[in-house]
């Protein structure tokens, strides 16, 4: 591209620059010969009258006519001298008009002039040729020098242009190899180009996009690593109670049991396919909620944290754990279905590490500059600070045997963080090993 605008530019160039020349040396061409022309009808005009003027006082003395011949002859000698050449012979004609001509031949230039002159002797034909070559030869010399200017011009000129066609297309050239680069993979290539011109807002723009595409592939790697890590751990989960299935019916088929046996053998199993059956139910959730619409509505809080209340009366009964809600009256758009759902996740989650007959589980509402923010905090034994960031990741579970006995299957919290991001709210959980958790829940947009 940058060769192909070289070469394009340069030859316009060239044509522009020649037709300049060729109109400047045509310009004083035709102005040398015309100020020729000038000078050489003032000189033939001034020999013709000397001449006149001597041949008429002659003939007015009466002399005989050798001695006009005479005088002809020794002003062509004279003149012939001088580079200029006379031809005059008598003529019968007494009208004559001017006749210009320009020759050259072998390095020589000729300006000659035909004409007439009138005396009282007659009338005389009266041709004058000028030799011009020197003249010529000066613009020659002239048109010479502007055809060398011309060459050392075009040869400085093609070197200026290349330079600045070189910094013009740098930059060009630092976008094509960094584009090139992250087509490649590269997507921490960046344009380094300073100043405050076109270029530079260019080489901006395209770092913006460049960082943007890094941000959407990592985004893509990162959602690529989640699903490849949801389908390893989805496996992992069905391929433990399938094994158990799987032994307890071979088991009874092959075995000779006896009716406790037997009950026992099908309670195992019974108790895999309900593992198996809410697997399934909260993956079936999970996929609903990640393309739901929400039907946004006014949700009271109080009436929220009552229904909330009531669904976990005997859950926390059986937990042996103690559920305090302190409500704030205000109201919260939202659906109502997903919220309950939230709070239920999240209060459940609380109860199953807390230890019973001491555990306790808080729920209330704040605002804070006019956002909404639910907390549930609970005196359980908490997380370490690494197994906080991964608590929301499909079926990770802190405690694997706690949480499989009172049957968790680890989708709870993706289900609470799904339900958030719905609601374009934040999710922030703070636990303290020993002490105990706290998740709040801010509604920026209520």
């Amino acid at each position: 591209m940058k060769l192909k605008t070289f070469f394009i530019s340069y030859t316009l160039f060239l044509l522009i620059l020649l037709g300049a020349l060729g109109t400047i040396s045509f310009y004083l061409n035709n102005h040398q010969i015309q100020s020729l022309r000038e000078q050489s009808l003032a000189e033939y005009e001034r020999i013709t009258a000397v001449i006149g003027r001597e041949v008429n006082a002659v003939y007015e003395r009466g002399v005989e006519s050798f001695v006009i011949d005479a005088l002809l002859e020794s002003h062509t000698n004279f003149h012939a001298n001088r580079s200029v050449i006379i031809n005059i012979e008598p003529s019968e004609d007494e009208i004559f008009l001017l006749t210009f001509t320009f020759n050259s031949s072998d390095d020589q230039y000729l300006m000659k002039i035909y004409g007439g002159l009138n005396t009282l002797v007659g009338v005389f034909t009266f041709d004058i040729t000028f030799d011009v070559t020197e003249s010529i030869g000066d613009l020659r010399e002239i048109q010479q020098v502007f055809l060398y200017l011309f060459m050392i011009f075009s040869l400085l000129s093609a070197l200026i242009l290349f330079v600045v066609l070189n910094k013009i297309f740098k930059p060009l050239e630092l976008v094509a190899t960094s584009a090139q680069k992250i087509a490649t993979g590269n997507y921490d290539e960046r344009i380094a180009i300073k100043g405050k011109n076109e270029l530079a807002s260019m080489a901006n723009h395209f770092n913006q996009m460049a960082v943007e595409i890094e941000s959407k592939i990592h985004l893509l790697q990162e959602e690529s690593q989640r699903k490849q890590q949801f389908m390893d751990n989805l496996a992992h989960e069905i391929r433990t109670p399938l094994t158990s299935i799987h032994a307890y019916a071979e088991y009874i088929q092959k075995a000779v049991l006896d009716e406790k046996e037997k009950i026992e053998s099908t309670s195992y199993i019974l108790s895999e396919t309900v593992h198996m059956k809410k697997l399934t139910s909260s993956m079936l959730e999970l996929a609903t909620l990640r393309n739901h619409v929400l039907e946004l509505e006014e949700i009271s809080i109080p009436t929220l944290f009552h229904q909330v209340s009531t669904t976990l009366e005997m859950p926390f009964r059986d937990y042996n754990v103690e559920l305090v809600m302190h409500d704030l009256n205000t109201t919260l758009m939202g659906q109502n279905d997903l919220i309950k759902s939230l709070l239920l996740n999240l209060c459940v989650n609380g109860a199953k590490a807390c230890e019973a007959g001491r555990g306790k589980v808080v729920v209330k509402a704040e605002k804070v500059d006019d956002n909404l923010i639910l907390f549930i905090a609970d005196n359980g034994c908490g997380m370490a600070s690494d197994e906080i960031e991964k608590i929301t990741e499909p079926f990770y579970q802190v405690d694997k045997v706690r949480n499989r006995a009172s049957g968790g299957i680890g989708l709870g919290l993706t289900l609470c963080m799904e339900i958030v991001r719905l609601h374009h709210a934040e999710l922030i959980i703070e636990s303290t090993l020993g002490v105990g958790t706290t998740v709040k829940v801010a509604f920026t947009t209520s």
